[in-house]
């Protein structure tokens, strides 16, 4: 359920399948925190493409359909994935920081490309606002 990357231009679509996921990716970041022995190979894979696929994409341009919804001013500017996107930037910190995730397991699969890509995101925050 967390490879899947909804459309949120209707929000009122897939509700359902949108808060289980949500709610999936914050019981991820509850099991990193509270891990007692070392990830396996395999859940670091799937953990990094998982996240790869949620943050390395591109965003919605615009917030068509949130106007729908009552919400404060500040929310309304918000990117409508960011409950998902919150858990998942959440969830990387985390898990790299465990010492339950093994370094030299770790580095095959985050990478120099990995770590560009991140720079990348918030290069991107800077040149959409020097753009407008």
């Amino acid at each position: 359920m967390c490879y899947v990357i909804f459309d949120f231009t209707d929000m009122t679509k897939n509700l359902t399948e949108k808060d289980v996921k949500r709610r999936t990716l914050l019981e991820l970041v509850e099991y990193v925190n509270s891990a007692n022995s070392k990830f396996p190979e395999i859940i670091m894979k799937e953990v990094m493409r998982m996240i790869s696929l949620n943050l390395f994409r591109a965003l919605s341009p615009s917030n068509k359909g949130v106007e729908d919804f009552e919400t404060d001013e500040d929310e309304a500017s918000m990117e409508p994935a960011w409950l998902h996107l919150h858990a998942v930037y959440e969830l990387l910190p985390r898990f790299i920081t465990s010492p339950e995730t093994d370094v030299k397991l770790a580095k095959r699969y985050i990478d120099q490309l990995t770590v560009l890509k991140l720079l990348e995101l918030f290069d991107s925050e800077v040149k959409e606002k020097e753009s407008t």
